[in-house]
């Protein structure tokens, strides 16, 4: 069972890499038969592949997307993060807040993964 500093780092190391658009790197936080909904109640992406389909969808939607962590919370094997989500779209910013929790196996794999987010609540500015 992974320690929640492994747990800690995987979760800080898959942000770092999405704010830095390292599509490899994301990939690689990732089991081969992870399974992520996001947002939950929708279909899953299902392993490395489904989960790299998705990082290139929600890379075609905006120009950037910048996800700030608020919080990371650690218990066992999971972590829950507390996020604002900025996707940037021409001159502007929506803004999202969005809790994901993620399940880390022995091998120190994200091998789930679960999104909350209301698009009803948010916000934009102008950048």
């Amino acid at each position: 069972m992974p320690t929640p500093e492994q747990v800690k780092g995987v979760a800080e190391a898959y942000i770092t890499a999405s704010n830095a658009n390292d599509k490899a790197t994301v990939l690689a936080q990732f089991a081969p038969d992870t399974v992520w909904y996001d947002p939950v109640g929708q279909p899953p992406h299902v392993g490395v592949e489904g989960v790299g389909a998705f990082y290139d969808q929600t890379r075609q939607l905006a120009d950037r997307v910048e996800m700030k962590l608020l919080d990371l919370i650690v218990c066992g094997s999971e972590a829950a993060m507390i996020l604002e989500i900025h996707a940037t779209l021409g001159g502007s910013v929506m803004i999202m807040d969005c809790v994901e929790t993620l399940e880390v196996d022995d091998a120190g794999k994200i091998s789930g993964m679960k999104a909350y987010w209301d698009m009803s609540k948010a916000r934009t500015r102008t950048t």
